[in-house]
C-alpha cells in the first residue's frame, strides 16, 4: 500500500510539473517580443533551473527504489542462508545418529565374542576336569591290576632285578668298553632267572646264554692300564737324557813334545813341530751312531712338549677306540725319542721298549648292538610271563 501511495504522489508531482511547464511556455510565447532584447544568459539560467528541479525529483524516486530492492534482496539472502544452515544441521544430526548406532554395534560385537569365549572356556574346563578324572580312575585301575599281578607272581622282583643287571651290562659294554664286567653282570642276571625255578623261562635263559657267549668272545682291552702307563711315561719325559756331542777338553789333550837345543837334532825337532801343528789344526774322532746336531734349550723344551702332546693324543684315541690315530701318535713319539735322546742310557731303552709294547695293542670294538634277552625280560616284568609263540615246523 505504501508503494501505491508513493506512485500516486509521483504522478501528481509529474502533472504539476507539466502544468507549470505549459504556463511557463505560454508566458514565454506572449512575452517573446517584449523580452527579445534580453540576453541569452537569462534564458540559459531559467532552463538550467528547471532541469535541476526535475533531476532532484527523479533522483529521490530512483534512490528510494534502489534501497527498497536492496533490502528485499538482503532479506531473501538471509532467508536462503538460514535455510541452508538448517539443512546442514539436519544432515550433521543424521550423521551423528548413524555414527552412534555404528559405535554401539561395534561395542556389542566384542562383548558377544567375550561371552562366547567365556562359554567355550567353561566347556573346556569341564571337559578337562572330566578327562583328568577319567585318567585318575584309569591309573587307579592299572595300579590295582599291577598289585594283583605282583601278588599272583612272587618272583616279580627277581625279574626286575635281572632286567636291571642286563641294563647295567649294556652300559658296561657300550659306554665303558668293559666286556669282562658286562659278562659277569649277564651271568648274575641268569642266576636270578634260575632261582625262580620256572620251566617256562627256558627261552629267556637260552637268550641270556647266547648274550654271555657273545660278550665273552670279545677280546678285552686294558684301557685303564694303558692310560696309566702313558701317564707315567709323560711324567718322566723331562728325566730322559738327550743325545749330546762329546767335546774333548783341552786338559785331556796330549802335551806337545819338548824341543832339544842341539843343532844336530833339527830333523827330530822339525818332526815334533809338524806333529804338534797337525794335532791342533785337525781333530778326527770316530762315532758308531748317527750324528745329531746339538739342540738349544728352547729347542729341547719344544721337543719334550711335542712328545708329551703325541702321548696325550694316543690316550684320547684310546678312549675313542681309534686304532689308527693311536698307533700313529705312539710311532711319532718313539721316532723323536730314538733320534734325539741318548740310546746308551737304560732309561731311554726302557721307554722305547714300553712304546713298542703299547704299539702292538689291539683295540677291538664290540660288534653286539643289543641283547637278545632284553625284550623277553621286558615281557616278564610287564605281564608276569613270557608270551612266546612257537613257529610251525615246515
Amino acid at each position: 500500500m505504501d508503494k501505491k501511495k508513493l506512485d500516486d504522489n509521483a504522478v501528481d508531482a509529474h502533472t504539476e510539473l507539466n502544468s507549470e511547464a505549459d504556463a511557463n511556455n505560454a508566458a514565454v510565447a506572449v512575452n517573446i517580443a517584449a523580452k527579445s532584447a534580453d540576453t541569452p544568459s537569462k534564458q540559459t539560467h531559467s532552463q538550467s533551473t528547471t532541469s535541476d528541479t526535475n533531476a532532484k525529483r527523479s533522483g529521490v524516486s530512483w534512490g528510494f527504489l534502489f534501497n527498497l530492492i536492496f533490502i528485499l534482496l538482503l532479506t531473501f539472502a538471509t532467508c536462503g542462508g538460514g535455510y541452508y544452515l538448517y539443512q546442514e544441521l539436519a544432515v550433521q544430526k543424521d550423521r551423528s545418529q548413524a555414527l552412534s548406532i555404528e559405535l554401539k554395534q561395534a561395542l556389542n560385537e566384542p562383548a558377544k565374542q567375550i561371552s562366547r569365549l567365556e562359554r567355550k572356556q567353561e566347556q573346556l574346563a569341564s571337559s578337562t576336569n572330566f578327562g583328568i578324572d577319567k585318567l585318575t580312575s584309569n591309573q587307579l585301575q592299572l595300579s590295582e591290576r599291577v598289585a594283583k599281578l605282583a601278588q599272583r607272581n612272587p618272583n616279580h622282583w627277581m625279574a626286575e632285578e635281572a632286567k636291571y643287571l642286563v641294563r647295567m651290562a649294556g652300559n658296561k659294554l657300550w659306554l665303558e668298553k668293559d666286556p669282562s664286567t658286562s659278562a659277569s653282570l649277564l651271568k648274575a642276571a641268569d642266576d636270578r632267572i634260575e632261582s625262580m625255578k620256572d620251566p617256562s623261562l627256558t627261552p629267556l635263559r637260552k637268550a641270556l646264554a647266547s648274550d654271555i657267549a657273545a660278550v665273552s668272545a670279545i677280546k678285552s682291552t686294558d684301557i685303564a692300564g694303558t692310560v696309566l702307563t702313558l701317564d707315567n711315561m709323560i711324567e718322566h719325559l723331562n728325566q730322559l737324557p738327550l743325545n749330546r756331542v762329546d767335546v774333548t777338553n783341552a786338559a785331556n789333550r796330549p802335551t806337545n813334545p819338548e824341543m832339544t837345543e842341539s843343532i844336530d837334532d833339527w830333523q827330530e825337532n822339525l818332526t815334533k813341530s809338524w806333529k804338534a801343528f797337525m794335532d791342533d789344526f785337525v781333530v778326527i774322532r770316530k762315532r758308531s751312531t748317527d750324528i745329531t746336531p746339538i739342540l738349544t734349550p728352547d729347542q729341547q723344551w719344544y721337543l719334550v712338549e711335542n712328545i708329551r702332546n703325541k702321548l696325550l693324543q694316543s690316550q684320547l684315541a684310546l678312549y675313542r677306540q681309534d686304532q689308527v690315530n693311536y698307533r700313529q701318535s705312539l710311532t711319532l713319539a718313539r721316532k723323536w725319542i730314538y733320534q734325539y735322546f741318548d740310546l746308551s742310557k737304560a732309561q731311554t731303552e726302557e721307554t722305547l721298549a714300553a712304546l713298542d709294547a703299547l704299539t702292538t695293542l689291539e683295540i677291538q670294538t664290540p660288534s653286539i648292538n643289543h641283547f637278545q634277552s632284553t625284550p623277553m625280560l621286558q615281557q616278564l616284568t610287564t605281564y608276569g610271563n613270557l608270551m612266546v609263540t612257537e613257529e610251525a615246523s615246515l
